[in-house]
Parts: C-alpha cells; sequence; structure tokens
C-alpha cells in the first residue's frame, strides 16, 4: 500500500480514495464498482486496489472504535505531506458518523434481528367471492429486516385500521421512551 500512496500527490485522489474506503466500510457500494474504478487511481491490478482500499478501511474502524488515536492513524500515512495528512483526518471526521452507525448496526444484528427498512400502503377491499358487499381498509406493512446471520428477510404484515391505530401508539411509546433514555444519556 505504501508503494501507492507515496505516487499520489493528487488530493483529489486521495480524498476519493479515503471516500472509497469508507463506502467499502460502511457497505454503501458495491465492491465491483470499487473495484472496477482501481485503473483511475493507477492500479494495474484491481486486487491491489482492493487490498489498499480494505487496509484503510481497517484503520479507520479501528479509529472510530477508539483503538487507534488520531496520531497512530496518521502513523500509517507519514509517507503523506503534511496537507495530504490532514485530509485523511478529514474523510473519517466527516464520515464518522455514518461509520458509528453503520458499526451500531452491524453489532446490534448480531444479536437480533434489526429492522432495516419498510414500505406500506393502504387499500379499501370491495367484496370478496364469500361476501359482495363486504367493505374494508386494509393496511399492509412490509418489514425488511437484517437477521443474526447476516442474511435479510422481508416480513408482511396486513391490519385493520383498529390494530394500524394500535401499532401506531405503541411505536409512538417507544419513541417517548428512547427519546427519555436519550435524554437521560446526555445529563449523564
Amino acid at each position: 500500500m505504501h508503494d501507492f500512496i507515496l505516487n499520489i500527490d493528487n488530493k483529489e485522489l486521495l480524498i476519493e480514495i479515503l471516500h472509497h474506503s469508507v463506502d467499502y466500510l460502511i457497505g454503501s457500494k458495491p465492491n465491483s464498482t470499487t473495484i472496477k474504478s482501481s485503473h483511475k487511481f493507477g492500479f494495474a491490478n484491481p486486487d491491489d486496489f482492493e487490498l489498499s482500499i480494505k487496509f484503510i478501511a481497517n484503520i479507520y474502524k479501528k479509529f472510530v472504535l477508539n483503538e487507534v488515536t488520531e496520531t497512530e492513524l496518521i502513523f500509517h500515512f507519514t509517507h503523506l505531506n503534511h496537507d495530504l495528512q490532514q485530509s485523511v483526518i478529514d474523510v473519517i471526521k466527516v464520515r464518522k458518523p455514518e461509520v458509528e452507525e453503520f458499526l451500531v448496526c452491524e453489532h446490534n444484528s448480531r444479536h437480533n434481528s434489526l429492522l432495516s427498512s419498510f414500505d406500506w400502503d393502504v387499500k379499501w377491499i370491495m367484496g370478496s367471492s364469500t361476501m359482495a358487499n363486504l367493505r374494508m381498509q386494509v393496511a399492509t406493512l412490509s418489514v425488511n429486516c437484517r437477521m443474526k446471520e447476516g442474511q435479510t428477510e422481508t416480513v408482511f404484515f396486513e391490519m385493520n385500521r383498529k390494530k394500524l391505530n394500535d401499532l401506531i401508539r405503541v411505536l409512538e411509546e417507544c419513541e417517548k421512551k428512547l427519546n427519555m433514555i436519550s435524554t437521560e444519556n446526555m445529563n449523564i
């Protein structure tokens, strides 16, 4: 990796590589997209580029987890001039909230299923094969979960208005409790 970075004196290219590393760490871009752009950064071999990205991502992860100090982080980039070293710090400071959120979700998904996204819609049922005069409003909720093993699973719920109102009430109570807990933690 040092041989590659030693050849970089272009701040914009370095910043782009550092952002690719964070994207790799949090999984926001497919790895194939990153590897395809390796030639742009002067790599003849995409595997070398991937190793460099993984190395930087690993150091950034350790920095966010407070396993590495800012000085120790910079130590891995001593071959760069001061301005480029500052870019190494600036990129992780800007992207730190994203990395923290990803690491919390990653940790939580190891122990429990984790909600990653959801979608909903509302339908009017205007009859059925057995009851022509049936009129009912139904909400459909699809919940995408990240399971303990890292796979994703989609769960579908259908509920009437009463069940939907009960669900909303429970979620609002949970939000209030979480807000109280976070306020208490901020006061500590």
